[in-house]
């Protein structure tokens, strides 16, 4: 999906929340905003948003001196995550069928979502979460691609969500204890999503492979994929992507893909064909 106007707003619009929690002097925040507004004239409309976004981050990291500028913003995301642990897990152990409920604990936390224009509130999510219905719903098709494959990809996204997908993964465990999972992270920090440094935290390792896939943009562009990455996810023979970067960089590449995040933008809600704040299980032939 390449980028579009309100895309460019929306790029400007996370340079201003991410000098708003950086601890830096006027003048080099100046400098970052007037570069990124020089940058935004020359956005290249025949490249994915994250693929764009991501020469931005790096400028601010260029201008600020720091590698991770939403290290603390990344860090409050999973404690705040993981206050709520103890009601998802809960709503999974009393669910018919837990591995649908922990897909819906997952898609929680893809409210957690530092570059979206719309914001939605973590607790009111999970509040609601387990009683909202999929807008599109493949779930039927991945219960049975999960069932069929012996190993599993699942695409991460930010941190904060991390702490659900781990449960998601538990529960794959408790179910399929033969399956190989795989939890693909990005390659260095860029805006909020999710490192190995962070699935490494909360211990995703003692459930699935960590693999870092490389890529330096916020969703799994595979122009920016190590070979050795990119060889792998062409093998995969399941693959369940987190979030709206991963689907704004994978929607339509002709991979079987199940794609599963909240619709946070109007772009993204048009390509879909569903209104802003759906859930979203679509598989992707």
């Amino acid at each position: 999906m390449t980028i579009q106007d309100p895309c460019v707003t929306c790029i400007l619009n996370q340079v201003e929340k991410t000098l708003s929690v950086m601890e830096i002097d006027a003048g080099t925040a100046e400098k970052i905003r007037a570069e990124a507004q020089r940058m935004s004239a020359d956005f290249s409309f025949s490249h994915t948003p994250p693929f764009v976004a991501k020469d931005v981050y790096q400028m601010i990291s260029h201008y600020s001196g720091n590698d991770d500028p939403l290290f603390v913003v990344k860090q409050e995301s999973i404690k705040n995550a993981s206050k709520h642990l103890p009601f998802i897990q809960e709503q999974i152990q009393l669910s018919d069928d837990p591995l649908f409920a922990s897909l819906k604990a997952a898609v929680a936390g893809n409210v957690i979502d530092f570059g979206a224009k719309e914001q939605f509130n973590l607790e009111e999510e999970i509040s609601s979460v387990f009683t909202t219905d999929f807008a599109v719903n493949d779930y039927v098709q991945l219960k049975a691609d999960i069932e069929r494959n012996d190993r599993i990809m699942i695409l991460a996204d930010n941190s904060g969500e991390n702490v659900y997908d781990k449960v998601l993964m538990e529960t794959m465990r408790r179910l399929y204890p033969e399956k190989q999972i795989r939890y693909v992270v990005r390659g260095r920090p860029i805006i909020n999503d999710i490192t190995v440094d962070e699935a490494k935290q909360i211990g995703i390792d003692a459930v699935a492979e960590i693999v870092d896939s490389g890529v330096d943009t916020p969703g799994l562009d595979l122009l920016r994929a190590t070979s050795t990455f990119t060889e792998m996810f062409q093998a995969a023979p399941l693959v369940i992507a987190k979030g709206m970067g991963n689907y704004e960089c994978l929607e339509g590449n002709g991979k079987r893909i199940y794609f599963l995040f909240k619709v946070k933008c109007e772009v993204v809600s048009a390509s879909i064909e569903a209104t802003l704040g759906s859930l979203i299980l679509k598989r992707q032939v």
